[in-house]
């Protein structure tokens, strides 16, 4: 009997079966080239077919020239990606999936691209950039939504079984349905019927040309987010209306737009897990026949499940969970959810495809490979005894890739609890999640037969008596004490601060961050909550540098919220008689920061590697922060290939 009946029953859209409720939500990769499909642009959608999902939703397809954003932009609006997407949607089919293209034009939100000229609906200034549009004509609105009709006929045409227009986020068909936006005084603007009126010619359009049996759904905010936006209200009347004109398939609706609620877009580990479903079941209740897909932080097998069975949705929309494990439908299939990896929800990957690069994930070094969903370490040709010294995540991960290769691991820690860094990391407001990280190594190396020692620190003597074939230094790396402070009962560092923590509190505490990662803004909070004054300071112009634009805006609301002071342009130089004194590096003018109970700093690390340095460098490697200290996602995957490589 299948543990999670509801989710994986079947489902109508449109005139078309899907197997299961579980969709992949369109997913940015940035994985094309010279706005023509590539291998891994194939592969990511292929393999989360194989995975089981039922439905894929591809990312964005430029509907005009004006919507080209950058080089890795998948062109409809011409023959060039014809043969691509004929392939992908044989694939998928083959896979008892289907294929859906989502049709994009962002309108006055044409950010990336240098020379385009950005298109609106009015003049009113793009929220993140300011950036402000071209307002078209009403002809020229018109062939725009002409040209979404002959891209999604081009799809149709090529196998696909329907088409998404992407109108969330603020794009050019949010543009026309929002009041925030629309301020035309023609057939596109004004009331309700005429702020829908661009939407509904396109589905009218897709509908005549490509029939009954093509998929038209449409993505929109159930809340925008913004003064005078769609609010939950007005999304009821926009679905309501668009509902009667059996057009459209499904609806799905991702909240914010391009303002601070494009926060609510990508909701990270601070809010409640499926933060939006009381939205979508509000949405669900006027949209009649036409089924409402529910998405925004659903990662669990059992409350996808919950989703369907008590009417929040009918179907499933995922992202993130799906890049992090692409056979995530298939392992909840068949009542295997331990073995899923675990997406922690801190907005890395958007973060990277954000800034224009390549969609990767901490833990899933191989999207857009072929037979990624299924992947395991292949067999080594003969079994080797390896020790690994340090339990933080590069250790773990390399710890069950080596024993899945076969061979036998010991891994050595000196704490009493696996995880390293990261362990502390989760220990801090919101950040709990982190831990199923390390759960999952843990999990994955008992399934293997890794051998786990405990408070033990691992001598030189020891690595020799140890005998082992391979020694993996896993050691991690600790903040470096800044150049001008001196070790002293009052300057700890920030992993320091956390493990002391219960037992520190007073009037007034310093952060320095010369870090600027989500971490070390989780340690602010941490101090927020032990001194009635916590003054954070940088050297460098701007706080949390380093956190992808979504999850910025979360940190600056915390900060601001507990009446943090962040003070940029401020280097520390002295700490005596409990004054900071700190100086700005632009102008060199300098300033004290008057009794000041503690203070903290979140450094550039610098690794523990000593023990290499007493032993054998041909029998030793050095893996994970112990090599270099960088981010998560170069830990996890440096020990997942060395290993891999033994």
């Amino acid at each position: 009997m299948l543990r999670f009946p509801s989710l994986f029953s079947a489902t109508k859209v449109g005139k078309k079966t899907l197997k299961n409720r579980i969709c992949l939500c369109a997913t940015v990769t940035n994985f094309a080239q010279n706005n023509k499909i590539t291998e891994p642009w194939h592969n990511f959608l292929l393999e989360r077919a194989r995975g089981g999902a039922a439905m894929l939703v591809t990312e964005v397809i430029a509907v005009d020239p004006e919507a080209i954003a950058q080089s890795s932009t998948i062109t409809g609006f011409d023959p060039t990606n014809e043969a691509g997407f004929k392939l992908i949607a044989n694939d998928v089919h083959k896979e008892d999936a289907l294929i859906i293209g989502q049709l994009w034009h962002p309108g006055r939100q044409q950010l990336w691209h240098p020379t385009k000229s950005p298109i609106g609906v009015s003049n009113l200034p793009d929220p993140y950039s300011g950036t402000v549009p071209h307002v078209m004509t009403t002809e020229e609105v018109l062939r725009v939504a002409e040209s979404y009709i002959e891209t999604a006929k081009r799809l149709s045409g090529c196998g696909f079984d329907g088409v998404e227009l992407h109108g969330a986020h603020g794009y050019l068909i949010m543009q026309f349905l929002s009041p925030a936006s629309n301020n035309r005084e023609d057939i596109f603007g004004g009331d309700l019927e005429a702020r829908t009126l661009f939407v509904r010619k396109v589905a009218e359009g897709i509908r005549e040309k490509c029939g009954q049996d093509f998929i038209i759904g449409l993505k929109m905010p159930a809340d925008e987010g913004v003064p005078g936006g769609v609010c939950p209200d007005e999304a009821v009347r926009i679905t309501t209306r668009l509902s009667k004109t059996g057009y459209f398939d499904y609806f799905a609706y991702g909240q914010g737009n391009f303002s601070l609620s494009l926060e609510n877009h990508v909701p990270d580990m601070y809010f409640d897990q499926g933060a939006f479903i009381e939205l979508h079941k509000k949405m669900r209740s006027v949209s009649g026949n036409v089924p409402v897909m529910a998405l925004g932080r659903i990662g669990e097998p059992s409350l996808a499940n919950r989703i369907i069975e008590e009417g929040f949705g009918d179907l499933v929309g995922m992202s993130r969970a799906l890049i992090t494990d692409p056979a995530w439908p298939e392992k909840a299939r068949l009542g295997k959810s331990q073995d899923i990896r675990p997406c922690v929800y801190d907005n890395f990957s958007w973060g990277e495809v954000h800034l224009g690069k390549p969609l990767a994930e901490h833990h899933n070094g191989f999207i857009g490979q072929v037979n990624e969903a299924f992947r395991l370490p292949e067999p080594a040709s003969f079994s080797k005894r390896v020790m690994i010294v340090g339990g933080g995540v590069s250790g773990l991960e390399a710890a069950w890739v080596a024993a899945a290769k076969g061979h036998g691991v010991t891994l050595f820690s000196s704490a009493s609890e696996l995880g390293g860094g990261l362990l502390l990391e989760s220990r801090l407001p919101g950040r709990q999640e982190m831990r199923r990280i390390i759960e999952h190594q843990v999990f994955s190396g008992e399934k293997y037969g890794v051998e786990y020692v405990l408070n033990y620190k691992v001598s030189a003597s020891d690595v020799v008596d140890f005998g082992g074939d391979v020694v993996l230094l896993a050691t991690g790396a600790n903040h470096r004490l800044p150049s001008d402070l001196e070790r002293e009962d009052r300057v700890l560092s920030a992993r320091e601060y956390v493990i002391q923590s219960e037992k520190l509190n007073g009037e007034t505490a310093v952060l320095i961050d010369e870090d600027g990662t989500a971490a070390t803004y989780g340690v602010a909070d941490l101090m927020a909550q032990n001194f009635k004054n916590v003054i954070l300071l940088t050297s460098r112009p701007r706080v949390a540098a380093s956190v992808n634009h979504c999850s910025a805006i979360g940190v600056f609301r915390r900060l601001y919220g507990a009446n943090i002071q962040i003070q940029p342009a401020q280097q520390v130089i002295s700490f005596i008689d409990r004054i900071v004194t700190v100086k700005n590096p632009y102008n060199a003018m300098e300033n004290d920061i008057s009794d000041v109970d503690l203070l903290v700093y979140s450094t550039p690390r610098i690794s523990n590697d000593e023990l290499a340095d007493e032993l054998d460098d041909t029998l030793v490697k050095k893996i994970g922060d112990c090599r270099s200290p960088r981010n998560l996602m170069t830990a996890i995957q440096n020990g997942h290939a060395i290993a891999d490589s033994l």
